[in-house]
């Protein structure tokens, strides 16, 4: 049972993550919308490659995730 509840902290753990970073992804994505006229093209170059950089972070969380629930199924 503890190896249960250690995995459903992980993935909880995980899950925390994983909106926290949609939700940076989400205002960055925002801003450069907001700024694209106002500001310098440099700018907006890095913050597309973080852009870039979260999504792809995101998207390893996620299946990171899954993983971690094929687990559970196997318990």
């Amino acid at each position: 049972m503890a190896k249960l509840d250690e995995i459903k902290e992980f993935i909880g753990f995980l899950k925390a993550i994983f909106i926290m970073l949609a939700v940076i992804n989400t205002s960055l994505i925002a801003w450069v919308f907001k700024s694209f006229n106002t500001e310098l093209e440099f700018k907006l170059y890095i913050v597309n490659g973080l852009i870039v950089f979260i999504s792809i972070a995101i998207a390893l969380l996620f299946l990171k995730i899954l993983k971690e629930i094929k687990k559970l199924k196997d318990l």
